[in-house]
C-alpha cells in the first residue's frame, strides 16, 4: 500500500456460476485486496483461476455471490442499478479484446463522445473540445475519429478503448489483459501510456495479465491466484525475487528471460488442475504439489507473514522447507 485510503477495498469475494445438474462453478474463493489511488495491482494466476471474473465484480458487470466490494469507502456490491450507473464514471474497464469493445457501426469520435454524453453536463462543443484532447494524449490521429474500427490497427484500437476509458476521469481503471493481442512494440507503447496516464491522473489501476514480464514492470504490488484463491501477494520485487508458494515458483519459472543464455530453473507441478465444480479439501494445489504433506489435504493453510506485506499460504513455510530444488 501507499499509507492512502484505499480507493478500492475487496473482502472475502465469492462468485460461483451455475453449472449443469444444479452444481456449481467455484470461480473465485474469498478473495480480498486493497488499492489506494496511483497504485497498481498486478493479477496473475493460469488461465480459469478467476483474473478476469475478478475484474468483472469490482466494476459491477457481474453480480457477487457473497463478500463486499467498497469503492472510495463506500459499499457498491449491492448498489442499485440506478445508483451505480453515476459511479460508472469513475470505475472504467479496458478489455482484452478491442475489436469486440467497439460498436463496429459507431465512428471513434462517437465512441469516444459517448461517455462524455452519459457522464457530463458538458455541451456538444466543450466534449469536442475534451475528446481531442484525449485524442491527443493518447497518441491517436485525429483523423481516425471519423473512421470506424475495421479501419484502425489493433494498437490503435486499443489507444481508442484507454481514451474511452479516461474521458471521465475514473478513480479506477480495470485492465484486463490490454496487451495479449498486439505485437511487442506497438505493446511497448501502450505501457508506456497506461503508466503515464497513472502519473498524471492518479488513477488506481488493477492489470490482469499472463504476462509475468509485463507485470513485473508495471505493477506495485502482486496477487498470485490459484483455482479463485489468492495463493501469494507482496510487493512485486521481493514476490519475483523470492516466490515462497510453491505454486508461485512454478508459475514464475515458467516465465522466459529476455537473455537467451540465461539459466533456467523450471518446476512442473504434478497433474492436472482439479475441477471448479468440486473443489478438493484444504489447499486446492495440494493435489500438484511435490512438497505436499497430509495436512495440506486438511484444511486451508493461513497466510504466513514474510515481511512488508509479503504473505504466502503455504505450511511449508513455517519451518523453511517451501522451496522447491531447480
Amino acid at each position: 500500500m501507499t499509507g492512502q485510503a484505499p480507493i478500492l477495498a475487496v473482502r472475502d469475494l465469492v462468485k460461483r456460476f451455475p453449472a449443469a445438474k444444479g452444481a456449481q462453478v467455484h470461480a473465485v474463493n474469498g478473495v480480498s485486496f486493497e488499492i489506494a489511488a496511483g497504485e497498481t495491482i498486478g493479477l496473475v494466476g493460469e488461465s480459469g483461476s478467476g483474473k478476469s471474473t475478478i475484474g468483472l465484480l469490482v466494476t459491477r458487470l457481474i453480480a457477487v455471490t457473497a463478500g463486499s466490494i467498497l469503492f472510495g469507502g463506500r459499499d457498491i456490491t449491492t448498489l442499485p442499478e440506478a445508483e451505480m450507473r453515476a459511479l460508472r464514471a469513475e470505475i472504467q474497464i479496458v478489455f482484452q479484446d478491442p475489436w469486440g469493445a467497439l460498436n463496429p457501426r459507431m465512428t471513434i469520435g462517437r465512441a469516444l463522445d459517448e461517455p462524455l454524453m452519459l457522464h457530463t453536463d458538458l455541451d456538444a462543443q466543450t466534449r469536442r473540445k475534451r475528446m481531442l484532447e484525449i485524442a491527443d494524449r493518447v497518441r491517436l490521429p485525429r483523423a481516425s475519429l471519423e473512421r470506424f474500427p475495421h479501419e484502425l490497427s489493433g494498437g490503435q484500437l486499443q489507444r481508442v478503448c484507454i481514451a474511452r476509458a479516461i474521458a471521465t476521469r475514473p478513480k479506477l481503471i480495470v485492465l484486463d489483459e490490454p496487451t495479449s493481442s498486439l505485437d511487442l512494440s506497438v505493446r511497448a507503447g501502450i505501457l508506456q501510456l497506461l503508466e503515464e496516464l497513472r502519473k498524471e491522473t492518479g488513477a488506481a489501476m488493477l492489470f490482469i495479465s499472463h504476462d509475468l514480464e509485463t507485470v513485473e514492470l508495471v505493477s506495485d504490488r502482486v496477487l498470485v491466484l490459484y483455482l479463485g484463491s489468492v495463493v501469494e501477494q507482496g510487493p512485486t520485487e521481493a514476490l519475483f525475487a523470492s516466490p515462497a508458494h510453491p505454486y508461485t515458483q512454478t508459475l514464475l519459472s515458467a516465465n522466459l528471460p529476455p537473455d537467451p543464455e540465461a539459466k533456467l530453473a523450471r518446476h512442473r507441478a504434478l497433474g492436472e488442475i482439479p475441477s471448479p465444480i468440486n473443489l478438493p479439501p484444504g489447499c486446492a494445489f495440494a493435489s500438484r504439489c511435490p512438497l505436499v504433506l497430509p495436512a495440506c489435504r486438511e484444511g486451508m493453510p493461513a497466510s504466513h507473514e514474510l515481511g512488508q506485506g509479503h504473505r504466502a499460504a503455504c505450511l511449508r513455510i513455517a519451518d523453511g522447507s517451501n522451496r522447491l530444488v531447480d
